[in-house]
């Protein structure tokens, strides 16, 4: 059995949603009151089949996400077996401060009737190989669990613990715009400041995916959510810090979502106090959205800081690993 790799295109699509869908069981319907009953594939509207694992699970949806993807320089690798394509894995070359360079892994997928042959392996291999040739000296992926079958999987490859995620918590109050403060919307067309910018608050995903997907949500969630969003800059002496806060809630008859997101991207080196201000100033902006809590997620050597300013941890933290090529 030999598998090949090769770079996914849009005429890959069918196959690609195939692959995914393998993985399902049971199909349902899903409306704002959550899951509903059972019901065949062809039932189902494109947006209930995303609920059941984003958009690779409906060909026009996985036809806008390509689009949305290109603009990201997301790069898909498909693996085949006799000509059949069997398994996918996203790779977008990364840069973070204070990371550095490096390619991130981001979805990978194996069709259920091939797995255990070394498809996985094949498409990790592949990009590890992209980066060499670009010069990348680092692979970075978060597995969906570190003790599951895809954390097993990227350490039986050579990846080891980088870093951990955390989960922290803070109450928004109603402490206002401190005197002075400049505030200023952030232009659709601007890009992330991954040269300039670390993102302390956030680490949902890399910084290149985050600020994308915070100056362009995804207008489809009104279909079952009501989506609050608010991205700003706040200018200091310091520098610009960005912030972006978003909050989703479910449609009909639902009380109002008290809890949101957020997203600030910090000049370096960090000044405290501009940081301190830059969150009082997110904590006033969540409270005109209604929210009265704000979550974030953050690496290890910037917890200290968000505790400084009033958060705490919560939840178990997620863990990175990463794999130098050198």
């Amino acid at each position: 059995m030999s598998i090949s790799v090769r770079l996914g295109t849009r005429d890959d699509i069918d196959a690609l949603v195939e692959v995914e869908c393998s993985d399902v069981e049971t199909w349902y319907h899903f409306s704002s009151d959550g899951r509903g009953d059972p019901a065949a594939y062809d039932e189902l509207t494109p947006f209930e089949r995303t609920m059941h694992g984003g958009p690779w699970m409906d060909a026009s949806e996985l036809a806008l996400h390509w689009a949305d993807a290109e603009r990201l320089g997301i790069m898909p690798l498909v693996a085949e077996i006799d000509g059949k394509v069997v398994g996918h894995l996203d790779v977008l070359f990364c840069e973070e401060l204070p990371l550095g360079s490096f390619l991130l892994l981001d979805v990978l997928m194996v069709h259920n009737d091939y797995r255990r042959r070394g498809v996985a392996s094949a498409l990790i291999k592949e990009a590890e190989d992209r980066a060499r040739r670009r010069g990348f000296g680092a692979v970075i992926v978060e597995p969906q669990e570190y003790e599951g079958p895809s954390g097993l999987l990227y350490r039986s490859l050579g990846y080891a613990k980088a870093f951990d995620v955390h989960t922290l918590e803070s109450s928004v109050g109603r402490e206002g715009i401190p005197p002075g403060v400049q505030l200023a919307p952030i232009p659709n067309s601007q890009g992330s400041p991954v040269k300039t910018h670390a993102m302390l608050c956030g680490w949902d995903n890399v910084s290149t995916k985050t600020w994308h997907h915070g100056l362009n949500p995804d207008l489809r969630l009104p279909r079952i959510f009501h989506y609050h969003g608010l991205n700003a800059s706040m200018l200091a002496e310091g520098g610009t810090y960005f912030v972006h806060l978003s909050a989703t809630q479910p449609l009909l008859g639902r009380h109002e979502a008290s809890k949101g997101e957020l997203y600030l991207w910090a000049p370096m080196p960090l000044h405290q106090g501009e940081f301190l201000m830059a969150i009082q100033v997110s904590k006033s902006l969540a409270s005109w959205l209604g929210l009265e809590t704000l979550m974030t997620k953050t690496i290890d050597r910037s917890v200290a800081q968000l505790e400084k300013a009033g958060f705490k941890l919560t939840g178990k933290p997620n863990q990175w690993l990463a794999k130098n090529l050198d």
